[in-house]
């Protein structure tokens, strides 16, 4: 069977302080009375007994000598009488952490606040803090309900505990507290002796088939100790060897002990021994073992405390949150406290929306306060110092950053570059194009480049207009390494102008030829495109060196050549409109692109001296396909074939108004032109 000790266990500071004290009071020629146990131990108390120590409960008891308050404390009007008692010599023992914690409930009960505390009520530690309060506090014991308990009067509460509670059963209380009181203060105040016991004890018996935890049953930091253990493997709590029962090492192979922080290092080494060989041993003075444990929790704590410098950034793991601080733990059993003006609150958020118990978090160390068993860290410093190396290196690398518009000054624009650090970005260093109001950018993302950093000063000079220049410039680059000659893409119309249209086609513009808009006869580009109108282009020429694309848009449509040749046939007739007229016929648009010519000659079965005297330009007409080629792109039409064309019977406009009336020539004109022109036949 193998024993194994806690690396934490036995007297803690204050108990061994408290023993110096009464210590050095005996053989002074003078009687030495403690009121009320010293600690909760009998062994201890039956040691002082020998050493001529006596032990009273009520202050009337007390005659003439020194009086040693013990670790627990005493509530202020106790205090008071005794200091009031000109027949005593006062020697205070109370523990330096039960202490503060005094000061702190006084400090709270002085201001109002309503006061819970986390512990046991008959616990002569509760009832000085009960005292130390005015009466007012509350008292939540372990395993109390809050459910139906009125703990608030107001919204300002404060939540302590008694030193020798479990930790991680505060905190959880704690949680529950603040869903009736957000406001709630939270201050753990368990002594982190306690919680270096109880950690240790944990660990320990995770290992182990056995635990025995030693210790008198009066004292709360033992049963607390006793707790933890067995809610990991099967727990004895004794108060010496003579308790141990052989039946509980059957099968058992692997024993730990811890001990209560009241708990003599005999009695520990008593149990050890008996556990290893079964044997007793003699009692060791007690002055030897405080001579033994010079180097016990405190300066263990000490040593915790010089693993910690300022300037260091630690990472640590969340515990606690409240309205005004976050509780980490970095190590080391070990508490940094990270106040709320320390953080960098994002928006309208509180701490406790910023932050919930078990987020990992980088910190950085401002102060260790030894005296106060506090370390002090900063979450935005350590941001801020992380975001200016960010910056510097984005300068020195032409990184892209980005920031949120926060502000719009007269000259340009203030950029949140997070963290505390903000940029000024120039008015003409915001686009690449002239831009009249800035407060459209409110609120927005902004990719940037960093022309200047000054970190004394706190200035940093970006350009937006840089990081869209060379955005550009890297686009216009691809597009023309991607598209070839032949290719049809899409593009943007930009700009119209005489000889052609301008297209985007990818951060670059390439032109579009008159000739090359459409497939039809085209007077100005307007007339068929539209500015910001996207359409398919055909790429015909590329040359990067020149940064020059040649587009066509009617040769990224089908040939209307081409359906024409399916569409129509030799004899078909047609609608059509006439687009143009010359002396020797006129021009007929059957499709988009698609022209027909009607000689003179088919326009009517009589002579026509002009295309004129039979169509008007943009008129609509019925024309028969007389021939087509269309790989020559011709398609002959007749006008006469399809229907026969009406002379122009209309009077002449230079007759005089009174000649106007109708006569048998104007009615029998065309016949008597008929017979004349037989005759001449």
């Amino acid at each position: 069977m193998s024993v194994f000790l806690a690396e934490h266990a036995g007297f803690c500071a204050g108990v061994l302080s408290a023993l110096r004290m009464t210590l050095e009071q005996v053989g002074r020629d003078t009687k030495v009375t403690t009121l009320g146990a010293l600690v909760h131990n009998a062994d201890v108390q039956e040691y002082l007994k020998e050493q001529g120590v006596a032990i009273v409960e009520e202050l009337k008891d007390l005659t003439n000598g020194v009086v040693i308050i013990r670790t627990h404390g005493l509530p202020p009007d106790l205090l008071k009488e005794l200091q009031e008692r000109k027949d005593l010599q006062i020697v205070d023992a109370t523990c330096p952490r039960v202490r503060k914690v005094q000061k702190l409930v006084y400090s709270y009960a002085q201001k109002g606040y309503d006061i819970i505390i986390y512990g046991e009520l008959k616990h002569p530690e509760v009832q000085a803090l009960l005292g130390w309060s005015g009466g007012k506090a509350c008292v939540l014991e372990p395993g109390e309900t809050i459910e139906g308990k009125k703990l608030f009067t107001s919204s300002r509460a404060v939540f302590l505990a008694q030193t020798t509670q479990r930790k991680q059963e505060f905190l959880k209380i704690a949680e529950k507290l603040r869903e009736s009181c957000p406001g709630l203060k939270i201050i753990p105040t368990v002594c982190k002796a306690t919680e270096m016991r109880q950690k240790a004890a944990a660990a320990l018996a995770t290992t182990v088939d056995l635990m025995l935890v030693v210790g008198d049953t009066r004292s709360s930091n033992t049963r607390k100790l006793a707790q933890v253990c067995r809610e990991i493997t099967t727990t004895y709590q004794i108060s010496g060897p003579s308790e141990i029962k052989r039946e509980w090492l059957v099968g058992v192979r692997n024993v730990g002990i811890t001990a209560g922080a009241s708990t003599p290092h005999w009695t520990i080494k008593e149990v050890k021994q008996m556990m290893e060989e079964m044997e007793k041993m003699d009692r060791e003075k007690l002055e030897e073992i405080v001579q033994e444990e010079e180097t016990s929790s405190e300066e263990v704590i000490q040593d915790q405390f010089n693993e910690f410098r300022a300037g260091d950034i630690v990472t640590g793991k969340v515990v606690l949150v409240d309205n005004d601080q976050v509780l980490i733990d970095i190590g080391y059993k070990m508490e940094a406290t990270l106040p709320r003006n320390e953080v960098f609150l994002e928006g309208n958020n509180t701490l406790t929306e910023q932050f919930s118990v078990g987020d990992h978090v980088d910190v950085l160390i401002l102060k260790v306060l030894e005296e106060d068993d506090k370390i002090i860290v900063s979450s935005k410093r350590l941001q801020r110092e992380r975001r200016w190396k960010e910056l510097e290196e984005a300068l020195n690398q032409g990184k892209v950053m980005q920031g949120v518009v926060k502000n719009i000054v007269p000259r340009g624009i203030i950029i949140d570059l997070g963290s505390g650090v903000e940029g000024f970005m120039p008015g003409s260093l915001v686009d690449i194009r002239y831009i009249p109001d800035f407060e459209q950018f409110r609120g927005a993302t902004f990719s940037f480049k960093i022309l200047e950093l000054n970190r004394e000063r706190d200035k940093v000079i970006l350009s937006r207009k840089q990081f869209l220049e060379e955005e550009m410039e890297q686009k216009k680059q691809e597009t023309i390494d991607r598209i070839k000659e032949g290719d049809i893409i899409n593009g943007i119309v930009k700009r119209l102008t005489d000889f052609g249209a301008f297209v985007d086609v990818g951060n670059i513009d390439g032109l579009v030829h008159i000739s090359e808009v459409s497939w039809q006869r085209v007077v100005h580009p307007r007339d068929v495109l539209k500015v910001g109108e996207e359409v398919p282009v055909k790429v015909l020429e590329v040359i990067p060196e020149k940064e020059r694309i040649s587009l066509s848009i009617r040769q990224a449509q089908p040939d209307p050549w081409t359906v024409a040749s399916q569409e129509f046939t030799k004899g078909d007739i047609v609608k059509g409109r006439v687009t143009r007229i010359v002396n020797f016929g006129a021009f007929v648009e059957l499709l988009p692109g698609v022209e027909g010519l009607v000689h003179i000659s088919q326009m009517a079965d009589f002579h026509v001296k002009h295309p004129s005297e039979i169509v008007r330009e943009g008129e609509e007409v019925e024309v028969k396909i007389i021939d087509t080629n269309a790989s020559a792109k011709r398609i002959s039409l007749s006008i006469k074939d399809a229907r026969p064309a009406p002379r122009d019977f209309s009077v002449p406009t230079n007759l005089k108004e009174e000649n106007q009336g109708v006569t048998l020539g104007d009615v029998f004109g065309d016949l008597f032109n008929n017979n004349k022109d037989k005759h001449d036949a």
